[in-house]
Order: C-alpha cells, then sequence, then structure tokens
C-alpha cells in the first residue's frame, strides 16, 4: 500500500455555511472520514481496533484554512502517515479540489493518540502493526 491516502468527496448543502462554503468544523470531518477509510482499507478498521483492543484516538489537530471549498466541489483529501511513535500515529493531511489538484483548500497535521477499551493510553501492538506502518511510510 502507498504511504499516501487519496478519498474523494463532495460537498452537499449540509456541508456549507449560509454563503455556500463549506462550514470550517467539516473540514475535520472530511480528515476524519480519509482516516477512518484509510485504517478500513489498510486493516487496521474497527474489527481489528476490537480484537486487538486498541482504539485510535485524535490526541490533537493543526489545521490552517486555506481557499474556501464551495458547494457541489469534487474535493480529494490526501492523507500520509509522517511518524508512527509508541503509542500514536502523526497523519499530513490536505484537501484539494479534484478538478485542480495544485489547488490546495486547507492542511492539516493530526496526531492519532492509542487507548484501550477503558480510554486509557497504550501502546500499539508490535508486529504485524509496526512492518505495515514501516512499509507505509517507505
Amino acid at each position: 500500500m502507498d504511504n499516501k491516502f487519496i478519498f474523494k468527496l463532495r460537498v452537499y448543502i449540509e456541508d456549507t455555511d449560509y454563503g455556500q462554503m463549506v462550514y470550517h468544523a467539516n473540514y475535520l470531518k472530511y480528515f476524519e472520514r480519509a482516516r477512518s477509510e484509510w485504517a478500513d482499507q489498510a486493516g487496521f478498521g474497527l474489527d481489528w481496533q476490537k480484537a486487538h483492543k486498541v482504539f485510535f484516538v485524535v490526541h490533537s489537530a493543526k489545521i490552517d484554512f486555506l481557499k474556501p471549498a464551495r458547494l457541489f466541489e469534487e474535493l480529494e483529501v490526501i492523507s500520509r502517515i509522517t511518524s508512527v511513535g509508541k503509542a500514536s500515529i502523526h497523519f499530513a493531511q490536505y484537501l484539494r479540489l479534484v478538478e485542480d489538484p495544485d489547488k490546495i483548500l486547507c492542511k492539516a497535521e493530526v496526531r492519532v493518540a492509542t487507548v484501550n477499551e477503558n480510554t486509557r493510553a497504550c501502546a500499539l501492538p508490535k508486529a504485524p502493526f509496526f512492518d505495515s506502518m514501516r512499509r507505509l511510510l517507505q
């Protein structure tokens, strides 16, 4: 699997404010959807998390709003893992227009922490998780 994951979406009226621009909080939802889809496709979705009793939760996010996304636009969230720690995964994500991929609308750096079923911090499973993560970082 490539280190870069692409998630496509379309802006609907429910995503926008009165000016038909994406409401700022919805960018975080778009980034979350992309990470969730990545986890499912990489084999680390909710079933894997339940089986290993390790769950991914957002610890922190830094977001830069560069240009507005607008009603009915076709967008892509590009997600890339930048590092994997003992109990965290760091993502770089950005949102762009499908028709103009050089036009970046929003960027985020997201740190995802791992917790157990009691929501206490816990380490990521060693193998095969770290082997898979190393391959994704190449």
